[in-house]
């Protein structure tokens, strides 16, 4: 396939998603989740059931935006291909994979304060994110065993994870603060060399 052809591909492909994405936030902050089907949700986007699926796993996953095959971007492959860095490198790449997996979602402030709305509107949404960060950071945790070659349940992985996550979401709220001027990377960078300050 060219490759003019599969950025075509891949574009519509973005449009899709972002269109679910963007349909089942609006009728979740008019409706809540059990004010319209999966079936309303595909007909507001013109797709068919079986395409939704395809996206997401279900209306609640298509609410916070959480695609079936969460490393499309192929962020988690390049992780693991770099091969043992050594424990010291840890932090900078797991910060490094997350940053390629929110740039692959393309993550607006516009799509925060919609995402807020609809938690405010449906509270269970806030559970069912808590549920996906702890499996996405279990996930991160056999990644870095596996990438390290460290026994399984080594408490370094989970601590490097467990702290690159802690420094993301501190960084992720300053970013999408109003005043914030900012650019993310920047703001992740203060943090971790807050932190190498805090161990040296």
């Amino acid at each position: 396939m060219s490759e003019s052809a599969m950025s075509t591909r891949e574009r519509r492909k973005e449009e899709t998603a972002r269109g679910l994405r963007e349909a089942a936030r609006r009728l979740t902050i008019e409706r809540g989740l059990a004010g319209f089907t999966v079936e309303e949700l595909c007909e507001e986007v013109g797709v068919s059931r079986r395409t939704l699926f395809n996206y997401y796993a279900s209306k609640e996953n298509a609410v916070i935006g959480i695609p079936v095959d969460l490393d499309e971007s192929g962020a988690a492959e390049r992780f693991l291909a770099e091969g043992p860095r050594g424990i010291e490198h840890l932090l900078d790449d797991l910060i490094a994979l997350n940053l390629a997996r929110w740039d692959y979602g393309g993550l607006t402030v516009d799509d925060i304060r919609e995402l807020i709305k609809a938690v405010d509107r449906e509270p269970r949404l806030a559970a069912h994110m808590l549920k996906l960060a702890g499996e996405g950071e279990r996930e991160d945790i056999l990644l870095v065993e596996r990438r390290e070659g460290l026994a399984s349940g080594d408490l370094r992985a989970a601590a490097a994870v467990q702290l690159a996550g802690g420094l993301l979401r501190a960084s992720v709220e300053e970013f999408f603060r109003p005043e914030g001027s900012d650019e993310l990377p920047a703001i992740i960078r203060r943090r971790i060399d807050a932190v190498r300050e805090l161990f040296a």
